[in-house]
């Protein structure tokens, strides 16, 4: 499986060297992923944080002073508020957060559960937000699938290796599409991709 974003995965397959020793650092942490899945959509401050992930602020703040301090995100910008007497920091990422095989195997049993979980918080939200604002059935080219099956060892594996040349053709449309509006208009269709493959208990 793959990246984690605001369509966010964690992936126990993927591409050797990929991730960084201060990226595998940085996400070591389940608060540092909802961080760095955020802020790969734009920037955000630690208030903007901590609302979209649900954590205590203070938490959020902590965090994001780590992932500053790895390098895995940068001060973007800031702005006074409550008449100037406040300056609200904004963030914006640096890298994505992926795991390749290196980096998941690195993590403890209860970081990984802990990563995951956050992901899931993260895709339930964004199906959440994307029906409130009316963008979910907006059109008649959205994808759901739903896929029940049952396979053997190679069939899992040839998933997951088909889930991960996915991943790898969504990273080459989003960098077609920054050179073709690189000197034209924005891209103005905020897409989300949400891709899970798991093990399911057998039916009754």
């Amino acid at each position: 499986m793959t990246e984690v974003t605001a369509a966010a995965l964690a992936s126990p397959t993927g591409r050797a060297d990929f991730v960084s020793p201060l990226l595998a650092a940085a996400l070591s942490h389940p608060t540092r992923v909802g961080v760095i899945s955020v802020l790969v959509e734009g920037p955000a401050s630690a208030r903007q944080l901590a609302e979209a992930i649900e954590e205590p602020l203070n938490n959020v703040t902590y965090h994001v002073k780590q992932l500053k301090d790895l390098g895995v995100i940068e001060l973007d910008r800031t702005e006074q508020r409550a008449g100037g007497r406040v300056i609200e920091r904004f963030y914006r990422a640096t890298q994505r957060a992926y795991f390749d095989d290196r980096a998941w195997e690195a993590l403890g049993r209860g970081e990984r559960l802990g990563v995951l979980w956050s992901i899931i918080r993260l895709i339930s939200k964004d199906i959440a937000t994307a029906m409130a604002g009316g963008t979910f059935f907006d059109g008649y080219d959205a994808n759901i699938i739903r896929s029940p099956i049952t396979v053997d060892p190679e069939g899992w594996d040839e998933i997951t290796e088909l889930i991960d040349r996915a991943t790898k053709d969504l990273f080459e449309i989003e960098e077609r599409v920054a050179e073709r509006c690189a000197d034209g208009p924005e891209p103005e269709i905020h897409a989300k991709v949400e891709m899970l493959h798991f093990r399911s208990p057998a039916p009754r």
